[in-house]
C-alpha cells in the first residue's frame, strides 16, 4: 500500500479577487462585498452564514489546508457544506484533505454509509486513505446491492482477501452476487477462510 497523505498541493494562502467572486456566487454576498472583505473574514462562519456550498469552494480553488486555517476545524464541517465521499475521488483534493485532517478523521466523517463505499470503491482514494475492501463492505451491512457494486468496482476475483465471511453475510452477499463478481467456491474459501457452515449460509451446496 502506498504511503498515506504524502504530497501537498501548492496554493496561495490569500483568496484572489476571482476566487472571492466564485466563492460567494449565488449567495446574498455581492461581488463588491466579497472583494472588500478582509482575508481573515473569509472564514467558516462567514461562509456558513452566506450559504456557501461545496461547489463554490471548489470553483474558488480553496483547498482543505486553507479551509483548516479558516475555521473548518474537522472534516465534519466539510460535510455540512455539501462535501461528500464522491469528492474523495479527486485524488489531489483527497490527498490534501488527508494532509489537513488526518486519515482516520477523514474516513470517519466521509465513509460512513453503503453509498459512500460505492462512491470510492476502485478509486485512488482507497490507496490514499489505506482503506480496504473489507472496510467498505462493513459499511454495506444490510445493503446487498451496494455491496455488490463495491465488489464490481474493485479488482474482480481477487479482492476478498482479508474479508471475513461474516462481513459478506452481513452485507447480504450470496452465491449469485459473488459469482457475478468473479468469485467461485474455491476463491471464496482461499480468500476469506470460509468454512462449511459459512459456505452453506452463502448459498453454496456441499
Amino acid at each position: 500500500m502506498a504511503n498515506v497523505c504524502m504530497k501537498r498541493m501548492d496554493r496561495e494562502d490569500g483568496v484572489t479577487a476571482r476566487s472571492r467572486i466564485a466563492l460567494f456566487a449565488n449567495t446574498p454576498v455581492t461581488a463588491t462585498d466579497a472583494l472588500t472583505l478582509e482575508d481573515e473574514q473569509i472564514n467558516h462562519d462567514t461562509m456558513l452564514k452566506a450559504g456557501v456550498k461545496a461547489v463554490n469552494i471548489l470553483v474558488a480553488n480553496i483547498g482543505p489546508m486553507s479551509l483548516v486555517k479558516r475555521g473548518f476545524e474537522s472534516p465534519v464541517t466539510l460535510r455540512s457544506f455539501g462535501f461528500d465521499a464522491g469528492h474523495l475521488c479527486d485524488a489531489a483534493w483527497c490527498n490534501e484533505a488527508c494532509m489537513a485532517y488526518g486519515r482516520d478523521p477523514l474516513v470517519n466523517a466521509f465513509i460512513v454509509s453503503a453509498s459512500d463505499s460505492v462512491a470510492i470503491a476502485g478509486s485512488e482514494a482507497m490507496t490514499l486513505l489505506n482503506i480496504s475492501t473489507s472496510e467498505l463492505l462493513e459499511r454495506c451491512a444490510g445493503y446487498p446491492g451496494e455491496a455488490q457494486s463495491v465488489l464490481m468496482q474493485v479488482p474482480q476475483g481477487i479482492s476478498l482477501r482479508g474479508v471475513a465471511p461474516r462481513v459478506l453475510l452481513d452485507a447480504g452477499l450470496r452465491i449469485n452476487a459473488l459469482k457475478a463478481c468473479g468469485y467461485g467456491l474455491q476463491s471464496v474459501v482461499d480468500q476469506t477462510g470460509a468454512d462449511a457452515r459459512d459456505l452453506t449460509k452463502l448459498g453454496y451446496t456441499m
